[in-house]
């Protein structure tokens, strides 16, 4: 399962606060992860969504979410609070396979991939901040990221 977890104000982001998006320092220090937090600077990204929601302690809305599309960032942004994701490749969220994740310190984040059911649970109220987006895969790679005009090709002004 394409997961990360850490903390906003603990990745190192080289001073520039920047903890996803194209430079070296978004790179995942765990080289299994897949550098869920890395879009080349030429990649293309496509159906942004943003959420921010104030969850009440228990808010009963956490389970039946659709599988997974594209890449999903959920950072915790309130001070207090606690926030429980629970993911996994099977839709009855069997135990073999089942990966938990707690939000409880302000800055805490997760970022997973696509193809996973996910679910989560309010164990204290909390302010989340969500975002969605889907790379656009680079068709002369097959590859999320690459130059949409291609590795060989520049982009010319006025085009």
């Amino acid at each position: 399962m394409e997961i990360e977890v850490g903390n906003a104000s603990a990745v190192d982001t080289s001073g520039s606060g920047w903890f996803i998006g194209y430079g070296d320092w978004t790179r995942s220090a765990d080289r299994g992860l897949g550098d869920l937090r890395v879009l080349p600077r030429d990649a293309l990204a496509r159906a942004l969504q943003v959420k921010w929601m104030v969850h009440p302690a228990h808010d009963p809305r956490g389970t039946g979410k659709p599988l997974s599309e594209g890449r999903t960032i959920s950072l915790l942004v309130s001070e207090g609070g606690r926030f429980r994701l629970e993911f996994s490749t099977d839709p009855s969220f069997s135990v073999p396979g089942l990966v938990r994740h707690t939000l409880d310190r302000h800055g805490d984040f997760v970022i997973w991939g696509p193809g996973l059911h996910h679910r989560w649970f309010v164990d204290e109220a909390c302010t989340i901040l969500t975002l969605r987006w889907t790379p656009v895969p680079d068709k002369h790679s097959g590859m999320a990221g690459g130059s949409p005009l291609g590795s060989s090709q520049t982009s010319k002004p006025g085009r």
